[in-house]
């Protein structure tokens, strides 16, 4: 019989504890009753159920970086291109969501205004989107691409859009027409950037 990854069982119970109860109205005690474990085995691999919850946000926030990442980590020569990568890109994250759902739960409704060190990972996150995103301004403001603009400033919105609208379209209605969703903010923003004649 394979022996099991106490672990695993923990990270996947405080997953499911998290997304139910929430982070302030759940116990250590709660994950130990779900993950069937002893207490002195949680302890081993977390100094506490914050870290634990650190350790979750962390695995959602690089899972987010690397969607967004395989997708416009270099860039597009072409705004059809372009657009057809921000699509993809958009798909693969609310995809990311609705695949994920008790863990997404976590993200969508505990972590902004929780604790301070958790905020900053989260404000740490939208600027490591919004320097890619800069860098792809820019390049595309020297291709022709897009006009002229205030990165700076359009990197940070650009880079929040989706996050937002996920939180809106899955805290109030879960049956989400993924990529019609995709396809609006897509032309919204690729459209809304693009050079004029």
């Amino acid at each position: 019989m394979p022996r099991r990854d106490k672990r695993a069982d923990i990270v996947n119970a405080g997953i499911r504890i998290f997304s139910r109860k929430g982070f302030n109205r759940c116990s250590v005690e709660d994950i130990l009753q779900e993950a069937h474990v002893a207490r002195a085995t949680f302890y081993s691999y977390f100094d506490s159920k914050k870290d634990l919850f650190v350790e979750l946000v962390d695995g959602i926030l690089n899972t987010m970086f690397e969607i967004v990442a395989k997708e416009l980590g270099d860039i597009p020569m072409t705004l059809e291109e372009l657009k057809e990568r921000t699509s993809n890109t958009i798909l693969e994250l609310y995809k990311f969501f609705s695949e994920n759902w008790e863990f997404s739960a976590i993200y969508i409704k505990e972590v902004m205004g929780m604790n301070p060190e958790i905020d900053y990972r989260i404000v740490e996150w939208q600027q490591r989107v919004a320097d890619m995103v800069k860098v792809l301004l820019n390049r595309g403001i020297e291709r022709g691409i897009f006009r002229s603009m205030d990165v700076d400033i359009v990197s940070t919105v650009v880079a929040g859009i989706p996050q937002h609208v996920g939180l809106q379209l899955f805290m109030l209605n879960q049956a989400v027409d993924i990529p019609r969703v995709a396809e609006a903010i897509t032309d919204y923003l690729i459209y809304g950037l693009a050079t004029r004649n």
